[in-house]
């Protein structure tokens, strides 16, 4: 790709047959390779990384105003590039540390003009090029400017620099603390009590209306998980963060379970011993399943065999496992659980997508329910287990292609 000018080249092939959601995913994917392989190249300047981020900007406008840049173009015979694509860590005052990971620091901080507050992300500086980790941040702010907009999504604001380190940093919206841990508090003040499960509607409602959008647009995010999700406002409001795993379909749901029963995921030790704790909740793959794979690897059978010779399960638990025992209609209505099901399925091509899910009639009665109506309310009480998003993403990254993967394909 070079230093060619993506939005450019994506507008070259537009003959206005292509849908708005697939030239945008061009954009994007487009976007992504010239960053990777400025980065492979070691030309990753500062006036690149600028005029990078100016790029993000062009190539995620609306469609109205791309068809204003495409004619502006043919009219002047020249792209007109935004200059001046990032600003400096300078404009910003840092208040307290959010979060501090393997990869890197979140940091709240305001603006020191407009008095803004924002969260800034900086990776760690590990064994590998500078140019390396500009382009990791430069990437996670492509897919977060592509779904700018969406309420449970959070917002970008831009890349600053610090011009002593030399090291760049994402200004996002702040949004508030972790889902992990503002669960983790609820559960202490309510005597180990999960949320009740009209709170769970609100909060699944919300994360898979902001899954669909990214899948809307051919993103997938790969790594949705309680601590990956932010809660705002007075808790009534969560956002999906984290873009760092991101992925375009054109290059190449689930904190439900923990948010009911307030305890920590699956927790294995090994990949075997994990994936043996998921078949203990939701019985082994089908052979039908476990066929489709069969061409990919060997090892989902073997571990199945494993599992069958350790545990001897009776046939109703190797079907199902001891999810339906885990979730009485007491504490999970037979609705909710569908879509827990549904949700969970091992064969990607019968499970339910972002969009599919948010149809079922368990989601029905969620205004209803954001109006704090206590008749809706089924307190749950704490029941031992991991969550489902924890599950999901596991045996999706390992195996088997989680719902987040499956729904950019089938609906995009």
């Amino acid at each position: 790709m070079g230093g060619g000018d993506v939005c450019t080249m994506a507008d070259e092939r537009d003959d206005g047959t292509g849908t708005a959601a697939s030239m945008a995913a061009t954009r994007l994917a487009e976007l992504c390779a010239m960053i990777d392989d400025h980065a492979a190249a070691g030309t990753m300047s500062e006036k690149r990384v600028a005029t990078i981020c100016a790029m993000i900007e062009e190539c995620n406008d609306d469609v109205e105003e791309a068809s204003r840049r495409r004619s502006s173009r043919r009219r002047s015979g020249r792209w007109r590039r935004r200059v001046g694509g990032t600003s400096s860590t300078r404009c910003y005052r840092q208040i307290g540390r959010i979060s501090s990971g393997g990869f890197g620091v979140v940091v709240k901080a305001e603006h020191r003009d407009t008095g803004q507050t924002v969260a800034m992300k900086t990776l760690f500086r590990r064994r590998r090029s500078a140019d390396d980790d500009a382009a990791d941040l430069l990437r996670e702010a492509s897919f977060m400017a592509a779904c700018r907009g969406n309420p449970y999504l959070v917002g970008l604001h831009g890349v600053a620099r610090n011009p002593r380190t030399k090291q760049y940093s994402l200004v996002m919206e702040y949004v508030g603390p972790s889902l992990s841990a503002a669960l983790a508090e609820h559960v202490e003040r309510h005597g180990g009590e999960g949320y009740a499960e009209a709170t769970v509607r609100r909060i699944m409602r919300q994360l898979l209306t902001g899954a669909a959008a990214m899948h809307e647009r051919r993103i997938i995010h790969r790594d949705i998980k309680a601590s990956n999700i932010l809660v705002g406002g007075d808790g009534d409001v969560v956002k999906i963060c984290d873009f760092g795993l991101a992925m375009s379909t054109a290059e190449a749901a689930a904190p439900y379970r923990r948010l009911l029963s307030g305890e920590a995921p699956f927790r294995g030790e090994g990949t075997s011993d994990q994936l043996y704790q998921i078949f203990d909740m939701l019985g082994v793959p089908g052979n039908k399943t476990r066929e489709a794979f069969k061409s990919k690897s060997e090892l989902l059978a073997y571990e199945v065999r494993r599992w069958q010779a350790l545990r001897r399960p009776q046939p109703e638990q190797e079907a199902h496992g001891w999810l339906p025992e885990l979730f009485p209609e007491k504490l999970l209505s037979r609705d909710g659980f569908d879509v827990l099901r549904g949700l969970l399925t091992f064969d990607p091509g019968e499970r339910l997508t972002a969009a599919a899910a948010l149809r079922h009639r368990w989601f029905a009665g969620a205004d209803a329910d954001e109006s704090g109506v206590a008749a809706l309310h089924r307190k749950t009480a704490s029941i031992v287990a991991g969550a489902v998003i924890s599950a999901g993403a596991f045996v999706g990254t390992w195996m088997i292609p989680w719902c987040d993967c499956r729904t950019a394909g089938t609906e995009a």
